[in-house]
């Protein structure tokens, strides 16, 4: 991964806008993770991925071991996330459904509206929930299980240990627990 990072950036600052595409499809589900983890919001999430990736191609000279480009981009997704944050100065606003409509699920499924209405309504409780954790907290999760990244590889996009990652995985599923807990009674 390392060496296939390093040729692309090499590409890339050779003017190849190929490589440089080649890079968005590899880290935009990783960068996506990452700024939705931080802001808690799938809208603004795609903005600023968005603006990040616009920010390491202009960057991209400034990158001192291109073989470092995903955690390089990771700490820029994840600037750019907290700026939003603090930009709003607001609690963040969940979008109640995702971005398929329920005709477009029902396509694909033989659930019943009913069932679909009922996983809708537990998945939303879900991300209130996880809406709910501290920053960090809720990065690791949203890293771990929906971007299914390793301790390493968290650790290494939030500049903290391996045990730092299982600690905040520990705590924060705990918390998730009893809010889920309480919730769902």
């Amino acid at each position: 991964m390392v060496n296939e990072d390093r040729e692309l950036v090499q590409m890339v600052l050779l003017g190849d806008l190929d490589a440089f595409n080649q890079l968005v499809r590899k880290y935009n589900r990783m960068a996506g993770a990452i700024a939705y983890g931080i802001c808690g919001d799938f809208q603004a999430a795609e903005d600023i991925v968005q603006e990040a990736f616009f920010k390491a191609y202009r960057g991209l000279e400034t990158l001192k071991d291109p073989g470092k480009f995903r955690v390089w981009f990771a700490g820029i997704v994840r600037t750019r996330a907290i700026d939003h944050v603090r930009q709003r100065k607001s609690f963040w606003s969940f979008p109640s459904s995702s971005s398929g409509s329920s005709t477009e699920i029902e396509a694909f499924t033989e659930e019943s509206p009913q069932d679909l209405f009922m996983r809708e309504e537990f998945r939303t409780k879900i991300l209130e929930a996880i809406r709910g954790l501290p920053e960090e907290d809720r990065l690791v999760i949203t890293l771990k299980h929906m971007e299914g990244l390793s301790y390493k590889e968290i650790a290494e996009i939030t500049c903290t240990t391996v045990s730092s990652v299982e600690s905040r995985l520990f705590r924060a599923r705990s918390a998730l627990r009893k809010k889920l807990d309480h919730i769902l009674k």
